[in-house]
């Protein structure tokens, strides 16, 4: 590894470190859902909360890359961008739930949504961009394993984060307790991007160029990306291993209730902690495993964990039930993210990394904004344990896609090289 990957995987590991800190301090899943069920959010509310974040972090990304055309001021454009239209929605609901008793608990359920949405607006329009942008900086060779890394680090500040956390909201009234979470969330926040600001670009050193969006071109992209016969497999195992999951926040509904054990609200806030457990080790073994097995093992070893911790929703109740759905959460959380960006990567068919990111993003949000909402509705109409054996069925449905229809990309890749 040479010295500007050195110096570029410490400064990654650092970012991603503080980031996934304040991140799990207000974390959708547990922080934000016992605040609006606090404040009389029902399940389809809660549901949405999924749908808003998926669907607001995955369709605007084309958005991205007609804005950010500069390579040489990527880096600098991307941290800005994070500084003045990401992060200040955390102060504002924080600002908000400090004066939430004198707001109708209608009102504020609206404006913390509304909040929380803009947040992750932010994050959807820059995130292929910002993929595109990693993946630039490490090679194939080196990438997994530095990911890995950092969202280990990232996810283990945030086990403390989620600790932290609970410890908040069990000792300080509400809502002020909420509004403290979200207030030092924003510093900290702002101090993890401070920090991507020392990343040694080499795109900084070249001439500067910003060449206009060609839309028909990227359409092409798009289409070239969607015939690949491997990638279209890959997208349809990873909708089913979505739409099978999209019930993360009603983890916390449900361990909270007389069904699940009827946990308080602060210790199933601080048992999150075993989801960003989960995720650390997930990310730390599978982007290691992925660089090589190939990151499919990584999709299948995910698929594994999330039909386990369905089946632990399904029969298990208490402390240890809750625990161990969180941390199987984690695992599978994991396998989603450092595995799947992996083999977005690796699946790209043609000279347009961010196109292929993008359309591939843009076909998950649709599945991941539409699970999120049904699940709602299941869980008001039917309960959660009909919702847990739904997901579960489609969840196997997706590990025996992911087994028998889609392919490792290094080894299509190596195939393609022979037949040329």
């Amino acid at each position: 590894m040479i010295a500007r990957d050195r110096n570029n995987a410490v400064v990654n590991v650092a970012g991603e470190t503080l980031w996934g800190f304040q991140a799990a301090m207000v974390a959708p899943a547990t922080v934000l859902t016992v605040l609006l069920r606090e404040y009389g959010a029902g399940e389809r509310l809660i549901g949405s909360i999924s749908a808003i974040e998926s669907g607001a972090v995955l369709l605007p990304q084309v958005i991205g890359i007609y804005l950010f055309t500069s390579r040489r001021r990527r880096r600098a454009n991307l941290l800005l961008w994070h500084l003045l239209l990401v992060i200040p929605f955390l102060f504002v609901i924080g600002g908000l739930t400090w004066f939430a008793k004198d707001m109708s608990p209608a009102a504020f359920r609206l404006w913390a949504i509304l909040g929380f949405a803009c947040f992750q607006l932010g994050i959807g329009v820059i995130l292929a961009v910002w993929l595109d942008w990693l993946a630039h900086l490490f090679g194939p060779g080196i990438r997994g394993t530095v990911f890995g890394i950092s969202f280990c680090c990232s996810a283990l500040a945030g086990t403390l984060g989620a600790l932290a956390a609970g410890h908040v909201v069990q000792s300080i009234p509400s809502p002020h307790a909420f509004s403290y979470l979200y207030l030092a969330a924003g510093m900290i926040a702002t101090l993890s991007i401070a920090t991507f600001f020392l990343i040694r670009d080499p795109a900084a050193e070249e001439a500067d160029n910003a060449p206009r969006v060609d839309t028909g071109k990227l359409v092409a992209r798009f289409k070239d990306s969607l015939r690949n016969v491997n990638f279209r497999a890959f997208l349809i195992g990873r909708m089913l291993a979505a739409a099978g999951f999209s019930i993360i926040p009603f983890i916390a509904v449900h361990f909270t209730s007389a069904d699940g054990g009827g946990l308080p609200r602060g210790t199933v806030v601080a048992l999150g902690a075993a989801m960003t457990a989960g995720v650390a080790l997930g990310n730390l073994g599978l982007g290691r495993l992925g660089d090589h097995a190939g990151h499919r093992a990584g999709m299948l070893v995910g698929g594994a964990v999330q039909v386990a911790s369905l089946v632990v929703m399904l029969l298990a109740v208490g402390k240890m039930g809750c625990l161990l759905a969180y941390f199987g959460a984690g695992v599978a959380t994991a396998s989603g993210w450092i595995s799947h960006t992996n083999m977005l990567y690796e699946t790209c068919p043609h000279d347009s990394r961010v196109a292929h990111i993008t359309v591939g993003n843009f076909v998950m949000g649709v599945v991941t904004i539409i699970a999120p909402l049904l699940s709602g509705v299941a869980a008001a109409r039917w309960g959660m344990h009909t919702l847990f054996a739904i997901c579960l069925v489609l969840s196997v449905c997706a590990l025996l896609w992911l087994v028998f229809r889609v392919r490792e990309p290094r080894e299509v890749a190596e195939e393609r090289g022979a037949e040329l």
